[in-house]
């Protein structure tokens, strides 16, 4: 992306000063050399030398002028008169705009009068000497003056620009804590009328199954429970990312967009194994949303953080409610492992793993590279049924 001209400036003042010195040294020597009022010789050597402290108009402003105000009394003391004071008039712009000192400011401007009385007395014809005080005092001036101004305005603008991101933020947060206490009265509405529903359907079947005198029977009212249960529990879970951060997007992908997901990072250029043990399509959405974003974000990190990786395995295996995600890849360490806020790098993959009473753990891998493993308890649907 191309930045602006502006922020390009902002980026190399120091470049920016040596120009203005340059331009400000070349023309008031070809003022001085080409000029109808040809002066000396020894005037392009005064206006190189009153240019050269412009460099430092921003970084050192103070040091600036004081190198200029000695050039400029030694220039008087020798008597060459040099278009070169033209960088006296810069210099007091670059005061003005950049130092905050006020007493170095009237300090400035009181030696810069100083210097105008001199310079009237030793050049300036006796019969006009008042009209020409006159007319470079106010040039002075008015170069300090918008020096001035420029800084005003640039402060102004900062402290806008400071206003305006502090409203944005303000409005972000009353916005977001309006959300969250939206969030938590569905979470509650939800929770006594769905959960209590559940909990009387569940303790219902039990009885039924109790009193039942028939397997046949039983075992039936038996799998509502146990259906019932599961139902119960998902939704303890969904209610509690409910109240703890934003809801992702339906439809949200599972086990079956694996190899989707496996053929963009090879599409990366990643050499990427996918290996599924056991049967995991009968896994709960929201399981299979935990174990579909682990293997995403494991995935990711590697692009992200890893050196010199040239295999990475993911493998995937379910044995009795048990999912274990391991993914390993064999370049180096990563340098910065991500640990953003929920949803994202690490923490996140651990609370995923936390919903299902799982274990995550993320490190240095034996011989090398580096895994992630995270072990889910997630009994699935077939298991439930029998």
């Amino acid at each position: 992306m191309n930045r602006s001209l502006p922020s390009q400036l902002r980026i190399r003042p120091l470049l920016v000063d040596a120009g203005i010195a340059g331009v400000t040294a070349l023309l008031t020597v070809l003022v001085d050399v080409l000029g109808p009022d040809y002066r000396t010789t020894g005037a392009a050597f005064w206006d190189v030398a009153l240019a050269a402290p412009l460099v430092l108009r921003r970084r050192m402003p103070a040091v600036a002028a004081s190198l200029i105000g000695a050039i400029c009394l030694a220039q008087w003391a020798v008597g060459t008169l040099a278009s070169g004071d033209a960088a006296v008039l810069v210099m007091l712009f670059s005061l003005g705009a950049w130092e905050v000192r006020r007493w170095l400011l009237g300090v400035a401007v009181l030696v810069a009068e100083i210097g105008v009385v001199l310079a009237v007395t030793r050049w300036a014809p006796p019969s006009h000497a008042w009209l020409s005080a006159l007319m470079i005092t106010g040039t002075v001036t008015a170069a300090w003056v918008l020096g001035v101004y420029v800084r005003t305005r640039r402060a102004y603008l900062a402290s806008m620009i400071e206003r305006a991101e502090t409203a944005e933020r303000e409005r972000d947060t009353r916005a977001s804590i309006a959300v969250g206490a939206e969030r938590a009265r569905m979470a509650r509405e939800m929770h006594d009328i769905i959960a209590h529903s559940l909990s009387v359907m569940i303790t219902l079947n039990d009885a039924a199954a109790a009193v039942a005198t028939t397997d046949t029977v039983r075992d039936t009212v038996g799998q509502a429970s146990e259906v019932g249960r599961q139902a119960l529990a998902e939704m303890q879970r969904m209610l509690g990312v409910l109240r703890s951060g934003p809801p992702e997007l339906a439809p949200q992908p599972g086990i079956a967009q694996l190899s989707d997901l496996v053929a963009i990072v090879r599409s990366a250029g990643l050499s990427v194994e996918l290996s599924v043990t056991g049967e995991l399509t009968d896994l709960a959405p929201t399981a299979q949303l935990a174990v579909y974003r682990i293997a995403q974000e494991s995935l990711t990190n590697v692009l992200k953080h890893a050196h010199n990786v040239s295999r990475v395995t993911v493998q995937i295996t379910n044995r009795a409610g048990h999912v274990t995600v391991h993914v390993r890849n064999d370049g180096d360490e990563p340098a910065a492992p991500a640990t953003t806020p929920v949803g994202h790098g690490l923490a996140g993959m651990r609370e995923r793993a936390g919903l299902y009473d799982g274990r995550f753990e993320a490190g240095c891998a034996p011989g090398g590279g580096w895994l992630v493993r995270a072990d889910l308890h997630v009994p699935d649907v077939a298991v439930a049924r029998r």
